[in-house]
């Protein structure tokens, strides 16, 4: 497996690159900002799809450019179709240069399997910070693309459009009843982690969330 992490526009998104390495056949998750760093990165690779794991603008902001250089599909899961064009404040697409989504041409849903060459993905519907948040879990390299779930030492917020402390609670509770401690998590902004890490160490699963 090829996994490429790429910290993208002001707010640091982590726009993933998974690869398999025999066949270069790669997706891009969250590709928010910065379609040059991206596609530079995507050299020698050949992109099949584009996938969010979930719709707030700075996850989706240059998903545009990045469809249309690589001709292929963007999937989201279908709650989140409200948010693709919710600027959420006032300026902040251009606070982070972001361009108008386009429609996805299909829906991910709760159980899917993405294929990468070799690599399986299942799509694991986690709302809560996102009516329609997705997980893409790689079982044989244990290796979870969590979004804006769950960080190092914190969880996603639930107080934008969509939130729901509820639906949130029962996620993480998923998530970490399902997935081994090994686990490695790759968070939609700033620093990876593991599950064991996180059940030890984070204080929203020891009790001021859960």
């Amino acid at each position: 497996m090829i996994l490429k992490i790429l910290p993208v526009g002001p707010l640091a998104v982590n726009c993933s690159i998974v690869a398999d390495e025999k066949t270069g056949e790669a997706i891009i998750v969250d590709p928010g900002a910065e379609a040059q760093k991206i596609e530079s990165a995507l050299q020698g690779l050949k992109p099949v799809a584009i996938v969010n794991t979930h719709g707030h603008i700075d996850h989706v902001g240059q998903v545009a450019r990045i469809k249309e250089a690589f001709d292929i599909p963007f999937l989201l899961h279908e709650a989140d179709l409200f948010l693709i064009r919710d600027e959420i404040w006032p300026g902040f697409a251009t606070y982070i240069g972001a361009e108008p989504c386009p429609e996805p041409d299909d829906f991910i849903r709760d159980g899917d399997t993405i294929k990468v060459g070799s690599l399986s993905f299942k799509v694991i519907h986690t709302p809560g910070h996102t009516p329609g948040l997705c997980c893409l879990y790689e079982e044989e390299k244990k290796i979870l693309i969590a979004g804006d779930l769950i960080f190092k030492g914190s969880v996603g917020r639930w107080d934008l459009p969509g939130g729901d402390p509820q639906a949130l609670k029962r996620s993480l509770e998923r998530i970490f009843t399902e997935l081994p401690d090994e686990t490695i998590v790759v968070c939609g902004h700033y620093d990876e982690t593991t599950i064991g890490h996180e059940r030890k160490f984070n204080p929203y699963l020891r009790g001021d969330l859960l």
